[in-house]
């Protein structure tokens, strides 16, 4: 018998995305959407509903969870993200949290302790972080003192301003080069936005405009730099891949919850640094 998933949300494309890798695409033999809940924009339910071919509206999240294996949790606003979290933790269903993961750190921390509390596998974020060309770049950047990462976004989006987008520059920033960063700096010139990360032995810029297309990561190498253009197109695959493994092995990814935790404070801070123009440290030095 297959295992049964439910979407939670579905103003976010990424619920019809998401529910068609399964239901359409069948590129996960064995899984299927069969419930969706979508209290945020209920005139798209019809249209989400046929396009992910998903046979059952739930009419609460604990009715969603209560029906199904694991759960996708795709609301646009962050801050409804902790709530069915959180239900999904008890009901002991793992979770994929949506970018942005969460609005606070102390959301982010709550869900985390008690993913590892419970012992519930819980993953999420950007999905541009799981493709194959990250863990190659991983290995290499790592050990390079420059860094950047560009990316479309904007600082007047109406799910939350800079975060519904700038979350995937955090989210890459943490996977691709670490989470031991101690303070940034954001320097906002006409519509973009540059934030200097700073590391123990490297700086890492990310760089955002509303008129960028591709997502963009550059490590330094002997040799100069080295671009990568990442794929944000299979990049939805890519993502339920990783969620299906994780399913499989019934594990909880401890660095990936370490990674979620430390982006939402990453941009937190990013967006503080933006408002005041003071540098904002995010740990001590030394």
């Amino acid at each position: 018998m297959n295992k049964q998933l439910g979407i939670i949300g579905c103003q976010s494309k990424h619920a019809e995305f998401f529910g068609s890798l399964f239901n359409r695409d069948r590129a996960f033999p064995g899984y299927e959407v069969t419930c969706l809940f979508g209290d945020d924009a209920p005139d798209r339910l019809p249209y989400v509903q046929d396009t992910a071919q998903i046979p059952l509206i739930c009419t609460s999240t604990d009715d969603l969870i209560q029906r199904c294996d694991a759960v996708l949790i795709t609301y646009r606003e962050s801050e409804r993200h902790i709530e069915p979290a959180m239900a999904c933790i008890r009901m002991g269903k793992p979770v994929f949290i949506d970018k942005p993961f969460t609005l606070t750190v102390a959301e982010a921390k709550t869900i985390v302790d008690a993913s590892l509390k419970n012992e519930v596998p819980v993953m999420g974020g950007s999905t541009l972080c799981y493709g194959p060309q990250i863990e190659k770049i991983i290995e290499k950047a790592t050990s390079s003192q420059l860094g950047i990462i560009a990316y479309r976004a904007g600082r007047d989006s109406p799910f939350g301003g800079y975060r519904f987008y700038g979350s995937h520059l955090a989210d890459l920033c943490a996977t691709v080069f670490g989470t031991h960063a101690l303070v940034v700096r954001s320097t906002l010139i006409g519509e973009g936005v540059t934030t200097e990360v700073r590391y123990p032995n490297q700086t890492v810029l990310l760089h955002s405009l509303p008129s960028f297309t591709k997502p963009q990561v550059i490590h330094e190498t002997k040799h100069g730099l080295v671009q990568t253009t990442l794929d944000d197109e299979r990049c939805y695959y890519y993502g339920m891949q990783a969620f299906v493994e994780m399913l499989e092995r019934g594990v909880i990814l401890r660095r990936k919850l370490e990674q979620l935790v430390f982006s939402v404070h990453l941009l937190h801070s990013m967006i503080q640094s933006m408002v005041t123009g003071d540098e904002i440290p995010l740990r001590k030095e030394g």
